[in-house]
């Protein structure tokens, strides 16, 4: 049963169930909640699965209990309910855990809408809100707790929203802070599972993004066009070659998210699902990984630049089909925030060291994949010099190792001696260690650069100048001059040369 007080306990009113529409005299209440906004309105969710009925009894009265409607819309039959709870923003905001899964409606119960993400199918017990940070927390019947972070996004939908062919939610204001490492910086570390431990929410700002249909490519519309003539087993017609050619060249579909700055500037730029439906993209409030790139590189999800500096920024979605690229959604502000102030003042110009650290390793870096790159063409060259049927040898095979003792020597000059390195061995400074000083700095320190990490950069820079020019004239005089003679010597051509 069910009973009401209009007087703060001193009387009460008594509700049978059975006398609720559609609901028998056998059911049992499994949540009762007040309205959060209107004093007059109660929400009540039953079941009387013991008895063989699993229908969802979900119900709702606006006169204190004494008239009710059903809201259980079009919750299926045997999604018994176990726990309903209200936005505390949104009044037609509800969420419901039933035997099956979560659910959420927009309208006060005429329509629901199940959360599936990553959430198994099994029954949900209890449902609730953690305010401050606007989380549904689910407690599940055997499989733990699960967490959606920020529902804001959910609060300002309606069915005429969902319509559009995208929307956007930049979402709650972003920390700004530095992540303390993981255990042993591993998963479990030393500990493996002996303890038991939930993920964190993702560092930084999380983009929710809605799209009404799938952005298709070429070859997935040719399959949903052939999919009902295979159900019939028709049969299916040979594409052209052109249309097969268009889409073996076709670039995938995809999904941009842009970040920029207060001036409109970019800073990072996100790919996300071209699938219909709503999707929730990372960004870690950090600038992509400035170092230079090979073909052979893993891309990483998550690339280690230098942090952005606390403000207002900005994120746009767009939609990248058959190689053109539109904007869907203009620039939407949020906010990056500090986590809290530190003991000492940060300084104004760290943005700008930064910055000014991330284009210098860039150049360090390309000078170091093309001194490993020269490395491996010199192995090649060794080959066309020993296959060469003119010229002198001798002259040849000297050149050849001038070319080599000078790659060396640029090599050491940069990332220090080679014997050295192989067992840890101190060495002297190089550009590379005096860098590597300055961005370990730089990847754990809010404050800004220190007195040191400043003078250590200006003496790599300062070093590095005169490394830079030898390599650009080994790569682009050099090299490119024994080639020449190669060819001129009957040799085999070299990947990378120019084409005799």
């Amino acid at each position: 049963m069910i009973q009401v007080t209009e007087d703060g306990g001193q009387t009460w009113r008594r509700i049978e169930v059975g006398r609720l529409p559609g609901v028998p005299d056998t059911a049992f209440v499994n949540d009762i909640r007040a309205d959060l906004f209107d004093e007059d309105t109660v929400y009540v969710a039953l079941d009387n699965h013991k008895y063989g009925d699993y229908k969802p009894y979900l119900l709702k009265s606006t006169n204190r209990g004494r008239n009710w409607r059903d809201i259980s819309g079009n919750l299926e039959d045997r999604h018994l309910v176990w726990r309903i709870v209200q936005d505390h923003v949104n009044p037609n905001l509800l969420f419901t855990a039933t035997e099956f899964g979560l659910f959420f409606t927009l309208d006060g119960g005429d329509k629901w809408v199940e959360l599936s993400g990553d959430t198994p199918t099994i029954s949900f017990r209890d449902v609730t809100i953690q305010r401050r940070e606007n989380d549904l927390v689910a407690a599940s019947f055997g499989r733990g707790f699960f967490i959606i972070d920020d529902i804001s996004p959910l609060r300002t939908l309606t069915e005429q929203s969902l319509e559009q062919e995208a929307l956007l939610f930049p979402g709650r204001d972003a920390l700004w802070y530095i992540e303390q490492p993981s255990l042993a910086f591993s998963e479990g570390g030393s500990q493996g599972h002996g303890y038991f431990r939930a993920p964190n929410p993702p560092f930084g700002a999380n983009f929710t993004y809605y799209l009404a249909e799938d952005i298709s490519s070429l070859k997935d519309q040719r399959l949903e066009r052939e999919k009902p003539l295979i159900e019939e087993g028709a049969n299916t017609p040979f594409p052209s070659f052109d249309s097969l050619t268009a889409e073996l060249q076709e670039t995938d579909p995809t999904i941009w998210l842009t970040v920029r700055d207060s001036d409109g500037n970019v800073v990072r730029r996100l790919k996300g699902p071209a699938k219909k439906g709503f999707h929730r993209v990372n960004w870690n409030l950090r600038y992509p990984l400035p170092s230079a790139v090979a073909i052979d590189d893993s891309l990483e999800e998550e690339p280690a630049g230098f942090l952005v500096a606390p403000g207002t920024y900005t994120v746009s979605l767009s939609k990248r089909v058959r190689g053109v690229t539109t904007e869907l959604i203009a620039p939407q502000s949020f906010e990056v925030k500090r986590l809290r102030d530190g003991a000492l003042p940060p300084q104004a110009d760290a943005s700008e060291f930064w910055a000014d650290v991330s284009t210098f390793d860039r150049s360090v870096t390309a000078v170091g994949v093309t001194l490993t790159e020269v490395e491996q063409k010199l192995a090649l060259l060794a080959l066309a010099t020993e296959r060469a049927l003119g010229g002198d040898p001798a002259a040849l095979d000297n050149r050849l190792q001038s070319i080599r003792d000078e790659a060396s020597a640029l090599a050491e000059l940069t990332s220090g001696n080679q014997a050295r390195n192989a067992i840890f061995e101190r060495t002297q400074p190089t550009v590379r260690s005096r860098l590597d000083f300055v961005l370990t700095g730089v990847v754990r320190s809010t404050y800004g650069p220190t007195p040191s990490h400043r003078d250590q950069l200006a003496i790599a820079k300062s070093e590095f100048e005169a490394i830079r020019q030898r390599v650009r004239t080994l790569v682009d005089t050099t090299i490119p001059a024994f080639e020449a003679e190669l060819i001129a010597a009957d040799a085999p051509w070299v990947p990378g040369g120019k084409i005799p």
